[in-house]
């Protein structure tokens, strides 16, 4: 039922905050219908574990007690990023992970502000962030108390950023072929070698490792295939304004993109989540205080530019 009820508020929100009237559909996927069951008596463990865990993809996917495969591998865990609290209030972890790296439906957040956090599920809370990705988080933001979002957003202000190589940018003419699978993540096409052309307007978020993805490994991150020359025009976009059409973004976020105070790091995360932000605001499905300076960078932006400027951020060492 309650699967139902989210897809409801997800098809009333508007077709824009999905990227339908910018050409950006693609950064906002949706796992496919009639997608075949696992069978519920398998077991699986993430490569390289040493708890020993098997579990069913059933276990797996619980909302209330994901999987945690490396658990030395991050401070001590609070009940509300581990376990969340039923009905609403599900695991952080669960689309996050527990080092915050997050999978491309979700964002990175590992190495933010508890104070940026903290402000940003209370733009989900009032309606300030709208598009396909947001009737769960809103869902979550209007039930979570005080004291459960501090510890939360205290837990993954504490992780540094990134320490491993969690988006690797590839740039070229085509990408191997894949599919949007389980999760609205994109997995590559296993039985073949052929490849697909990338559009100077597109970017193939795929996971480097497809079971390792749906296990929920935090392990396993993704290769963004991008245009190519798409990280060279983004530099001259972030680094000069292109000539007036945008503003240079280490005004805000620092020289090196990794955010500057309260105002976010950009420097390597996922380009889909990037890209959604910047079609977000410019199409008004993302607003509120903080993001109105925003407006004025992405009123003149192309969808071919926004690419390039999340080719380029994505590509910086995070």
């Amino acid at each position: 039922m309650k699967k139902l009820l989210l897809a409801s508020i997800a098809a009333l929100l508007p077709a824009i905050a999905f990227g339908a009237e910018s050409g950006l559909q693609w950064a906002y996927p949706v796992a496919p219908q009639g997608l075949p069951r696992p069978d519920p008596v398998k077991t699986f463990q993430a490569k390289g574990t040493k708890t020993g865990m098997t579990l069913t993809m059933a276990q797996i996917n619980n909302n209330f007690g994901p999987p945690d495969w490396f658990p030395d591998e991050h401070p001590p865990m609070p009940a509300t990023v581990k376990n969340g609290r039923a009905p609403h209030v599900r695991a952080c972890m669960l689309c996050h992970l527990p080092n915050g790296n997050g999978h491309p439906e979700s964002a990175s957040v590992s190495g933010l502000t508890a104070n940026y956090i903290i402000e940003q599920m209370h733009e989900f809370r009032d309606g300030d962030r709208t598009n396909n990705r947001a009737p769960v988080m809103i869902e979550m933001a209007k039930d979570i108390s005080d004291a459960e979002l501090n510890e939360a957003a205290q837990y993954f202000a504490s992780i540094p950023r990134q320490q491993q190589q969690w988006i690797k940018i590839v740039e070229g003419k085509t990408a191997p072929k894949n599919h949007v699978g389980n999760g609205g993540m994109r997995f590559r096409d296993e039985d073949t070698t052929e490849t697909v052309p990338i559009p100077a307007n597109m970017i193939y978020e795929v996971a480097s490792d497809s079971q390792g993805a749906e296990l929920r490994d935090q392990h396993a991150g993704f290769i963004d295939y991008v245009p190519e020359g798409s990280i060279r025009k983004g530099e001259m976009l972030a680094t000069t304004g292109g000539n007036g059409k945008t503003i240079q973004c280490s005004v805000c976020h620092g020289a090196d993109y990794r955010g500057l105070g309260d105002v976010p790091r950009l420097a390597g995360r996922g380009a889909y989540y990037l890209i959604r932000q910047l079609n977000d605001i410019k199409s008004g499905a993302r607003k509120g205080n903080s993001v109105a300076l925003m407006k004025a960078v992405v009123q003149n932006l192309s969808d071919e530019d926004m690419v390039n400027l999340v080719a380029y951020m994505s590509s910086r060492n995070p």
